[in-house]
């Protein structure tokens, strides 16, 4: 079973401090949509033609600044056509694999509902999560929504009335909404990205207890990746291995006694050995789409305006290429034959500490464990 996490677009309502895709922040000013790309430092107005493109697309359907920002980036070649994207799912495997919508948010464009739709009657429902905000997911539905996937992921790394790394009403709001896909029966999982902003004992009591009040079925615990716009965040605010294991241990023995499971993130399970298999799940199980259609060796191997790390995660193009014809390359064989000479090393740490370049992929450079 292969896991694809297609972060389908970058648009976004938020604007996050750490962006580990880089996410285009839209927003309205004045009379004009602004949209916030590359590290938030540049500006793009939406042009005025917009709006009649959509409407002429989506005949009825009620459009939102965010639809209109998806046109005009795609105008500008920055993301795939409609029937780009469903060419990209015609290209990847018919059967045993799951795909994560993410983003940006996948569910602020309606566009991409439908692909999701698509995605979920291929597959079957079980077979298809998405990782969105609390921001978009009322415009589809709640109910139309359960019909459709059969995980809803979310971030919640801060408590709800805390604003250290998120823009206020971001945790809150994807707290609300996942409750309410639990009360229909959808699988949850909160995603706890660990920083500088969760990693105190009172925080960590109080994340655990909204997700367990709010039945949430998992907690994925997860490093805070150098990729991003997370890049410079992490490098300033560094958390460390004695940190990393004390804040594991706060949720898995909170865990214990409550009804919210905690699970480990790949780039995390080394820390405790012995395992007998690399818990790196790339290549292996997981892939990455970024919103271009690239087929990525990670769905984290993304720089600071948001474009791929480099040429060397790049494996194919999913628009034009198939998965079958991909993994037939020389690169994608050659990547899995030498997975396991950094065993326990996560390739994306491992790259950007050990020199950026494509043998850095299998050095043992990650600082979590290459460091004593």
């Amino acid at each position: 079973m292969f896991d694809f996490i297609w972060n389908i677009t970058l648009v976004c309502p938020w604007d996050c401090e750490f962006c580990c895709t880089d996410a285009t922040h839209v927003k309205k000013g004045n009379k004009n949509i602004i949209i916030s790309e590359r590290g938030l430092s540049n500006s793009v107005f939406v042009r005025g033609e917009a709006e009649m493109i959509f409407r002429k697309r989506y005949p009825g359907i009620p459009h939102n600044i965010y639809d209109l920002a998806l046109i005009e980036r795609q105008l500008a070649g920055e993301e795939p056509s409609l029937q780009e994207k469903l060419a990209i799912l015609n290209n990847l495997p018919k059967s045993n694999i799951k795909i994560d919508f993410a983003g940006g948010d996948p569910l602020s464009c309606y566009e991409n509902f439908l692909v999701i739709q698509e995605a979920s009657r291929r597959l079957g429902k079980e077979y298809i999560s998405i990782t969105s905000t609390g921001h978009s997911v009322n415009r589809i539905g709640i109910g139309r929504l359960a019909e459709t996937i059969g995980e809803f992921e979310f971030t919640y790394d801060e408590p709800r009335e805390d604003k250290n790394c998120r823009p206020i009403g971001y945790n809150a709001s994807n707290l609300v909404i996942a409750k309410k896909f639990a009360e229909l029966g959808v699988k949850t999982k909160a995603q706890i990205p660990i920083h500088i902003g969760n990693k105190d004992v009172n925080t960590i009591e109080r994340l655990y207890e909204d997700l367990n009040i709010a039945n949430i079925d998992e907690i994925l615990l997860m490093r805070t990746f150098p990729v991003g716009r997370g890049e410079s965040f992490l490098r300033k605010n560094k958390i460390d291995k004695i940190t990393l294991l004390n804040v594991i241990d706060g949720y898995t023995q909170l865990s214990n006694a409550g009804k919210t499971k905690i699970r480990l993130q790949c780039a995390l399970k080394h820390l405790y050995g012995g395992n007998s298999k690399n818990p790196c799940d790339i290549l292996n199980t997981s892939f990455g789409i970024n919103y271009q259609g690239k087929l990525l060796l990670s769905a984290w191997a993304n720089n600071g305006n948001g474009q791929p790390l480099s040429d060397d995660f790049i494996l194919g193009d999913l628009k034009i290429e198939g998965f079958d014809f991909i993994s037939n390359k020389l690169k994608f064989k050659n990547i899995r034959q030498r997975l396991d000479e950094n065993k326990g090393h996560c390739k994306i740490f491992s790259y950007q500490y050990g020199g950026k370049n494509f043998e850095s992929l299998f050095t043992k450079t990650d600082p979590l464990y290459s460091m004593n």
